[in-house]
């Protein structure tokens, strides 16, 4: 399993996935999160196709001359997750995780997370 991240920024309700997570799940074009239904976990999962529920990975993220990562624009996933951990919605939270040995998702466990910005 290898160790990666993924970053919440509340207060422009972003989701920071780190390139290292997309290219563990085999570099899908569209990817899903799923949240657990107890909210412990949130998966990132490769998709087949663009629908309401997937987003579109910039082919930029693979070939290094886009970020570090990808980044997404999703209120009501934030607002979610913040709630139910009490989340500041000024701060920023980095959450760790695994991507699975068979490559067909990447864990984050949202119990886990840190802060990572300074007040």
């Amino acid at each position: 399993m290898n160790e990666t991240f993924i970053s919440f920024y509340l207060r422009a309700n972003r989701i920071h996935v780190f390139v290292d997570s997309l290219r563990g799940i085999g570099c899908p074009r569209f990817i899903r999160f799923y949240l657990q239904e107890n909210g412990h976990t949130l998966a990132i999962a490769p998709y087949t196709k663009k629908d309401f529920h997937s987003h579109r990975v910039p082919l930029t993220v693979y070939t290094g001359t886009g970020t570090h990562g990808m980044e997404v624009s999703s209120m009501k996933l934030c607002q979610i997750i913040a709630r139910m951990y009490q989340w500041d919605s000024d701060r920023s939270y980095r959450v760790p995780g695994f991507v699975l040995q068979d490559r067909t998702a990447a864990i984050f466990n949202l119990g886990l997370a840190e802060v990572i910005d300074k007040p």
